[in-house]
């Protein structure tokens, strides 16, 4: 079984890319399939050489926003030559027509559309792609319920969790006072944390409004890179935040940091299934969160979902009760475990699902 895992956007430190690099990663320990993985992006040395590693290729073919003709004739030959018999997309809207539309005229057999999300950025060309994205779609999947339905409207679709490697992400005392040592941060310190890439939909700089009526010993670390990134760090600088407000820039050692953390905070204006929720689960954090992210988010029935409003943040930070980190991160990953949230187990559905899909 030949199987291409294609990103839609760049392969980087996000959650989509959390999904295909660790799944490329375990189907290709699997005796009869091999995987590789297309980004629209130059990928990072460091994630192409750790995919290679793991006997994953890295193709990259750029221009898919700038110039998607030949996009689409570079990814058609690249299939032909290839002669996958999986094609799996991974996006958020009927946009993802260009990479279905290659595989069909390539021949490839099964050719799987992997929602993400529940809104997109770009909703007419969406509206106007819904033909041919049905036409060449033939495997739809989804990272929950409220994605699948706003992607599929009332087709058949296949749910595999956003899962991740559990472990990895317990809670750690060690590494704790190690990161706020090195952050700067005391013990009396109360460390807010976000993890994602700089966008609209993060909405990172309203945090910002919030740590500006918070006690100083609250701090703010924003973990991650994109294009907002000098955008929100002036505005720190223009609030007199600099000295309260941490900028990591991209980092591949998320876990050391969430044990940094006292309480993680995500204020998106959109979200289908997001990650990191679950990575800050198995390490205990407690977590506020928009209300404009799903509820299914809620895995470990612990999540607080707020309104984007900062007075109604403010006060759910305040009131944030800080658990015994050890305890609760044992707690939540047997919890996201039961749920099914295990990386390796969702690969094992992937699979199964090509298998499946292959046999018809």
């Amino acid at each position: 079984m030949k199987v291409l895992l294609v990103s839609t956007n760049n392969l980087s430190d996000n959650g989509v890319s959390t999904f295909i690099i660790n799944n490329a990663k375990l189907l290709a320990k699997k005796q009869d399939i091999h995987v590789d993985v297309l980004a629209p992006n130059e990928v990072a040395e460091d994630i192409t050489i750790d995919l290679k590693e793991n006997k994953v290729n890295v193709f990259e073919i750029h221009d898919r926003n700038s110039n998607p003709k030949q996009y689409f004739k570079n990814l058609v030959s690249l299939l032909e030559r290839k002669k996958y018999d999986v094609v799996h997309v991974n996006g958020s809207s009927n946009i993802m027509s260009i990479e279905l539309a290659a595989a069909f005229f390539a021949g490839v057999k099964v050719r799987v559309a992997h929602s993400h999300n529940t809104v997109t950025e770009h909703e007419k060309l969406h509206k106007l792609l819904s033909i041919p994205f049905n036409m060449f779609v033939n495997c739809r999947v989804a990272c929950n319920e409220a994605a699948g339905k706003w992607l599929f409207n009332k087709k058949n679709f296949t749910v595999i969790d956003n899962g991740v490697f559990l472990d990895k992400y317990r809670f750690n005392p060690v590494v704790r006072e190690r990161m706020r040592k090195q952050l700067g941060i005391s013990k009396k310190d109360i460390l807010l944390g976000h993890v994602g890439g700089f966008n609209e939909q993060k909405n990172q700089a309203f945090l910002l409004d919030v740590m500006k009526k918070l006690d100083s010993k609250y701090k703010l670390i924003l973990v991650g890179q994109g294009g907002m990134f000098d955008q929100v760090k002036k505005q720190t600088e223009e609030m007199d935040l600099g000295d309260r407000v941490i900028f990591t820039g991209s980092v591949h050692n998320v876990p050391d940091y969430l044990s940094a953390m006292d309480v993680f905070v995500l204020p998106s204006r959109f979200e289908g299934q997001p990650f990191v929720v679950v990575e800050a689960s198995a390490n205990g954090l407690p977590i506020i969160l928009s209300d404009k992210i799903s509820r299914e988010s809620n895995l470990t029935g612990k999540l607080e979902f707020v309104s984007l409003d900062s007075k109604t943040w403010l006060e759910a930070i305040e009131k944030a009760d800080l658990p015994s980190r050890g305890d609760e991160s044992d707690d939540n990953i047997k919890r996201l475990a039961a749920k099914g949230y295990d990386a390796v187990k969702n690969a094992d559905d992937l699979y199964n699902l090509y298998a499946e899909k292959l046999k018809r």
